[in-house]
């Protein structure tokens, strides 16, 4: 239960970044345009973690880092193929992993900084000391 309500929060961040990029263009905005494209990026990229967070980051939680990790290569590679003029090439796959990679890592880490530096009777117990 805890997994697909993670996966369901992080799909619901990016399909709002993506809605949001769908309005700015639509209204030629290009501040919106690009900072919802900045959003599909840390949400595509980031999915597995953002998933994870959202699932209550459970440290045995291999399941949600899994597929939220294969979901985040996928929507890489669907980001990459968009902004390569919606084309496929070669060195979109290797990438997405590597992009994913990186993302996850320092979501992971502004996540862990954050619970450091919140106040300790704000934390929840058991987490960030």
């Amino acid at each position: 239960m805890h997994t697909a309500r993670g996966i369901a929060l992080a799909f619901g961040l990016f399909a709002l970044s993506f809605a949001l990029h769908v309005i700015g263009g639509r209204l030629d905005q290009d501040w919106l345009f690009t900072l919802a494209v900045a959003l599909i990026y840390v949400f595509a990229t980031g999915f597995g973690v953002v998933a994870w967070i959202g699932a209550g980051a459970r440290s045995g939680d291999r399941l949600t880092l899994f597929l939220g990790g294969l979901a985040a290569v996928a929507l890489t590679v669907s980001a990459l193929w968009a902004a390569n003029d919606r084309s496929f090439a070669w060195w979109q796959w290797p990438l997405a992993p590597v992009l994913t990679l990186i993302s996850s890592v320092a979501l992971y880490g502004a996540w862990r900084l954050a619970l450091r530096m919140r106040p300790a009777q704000a934390r929840p117990a058991g987490r960030g000391a």
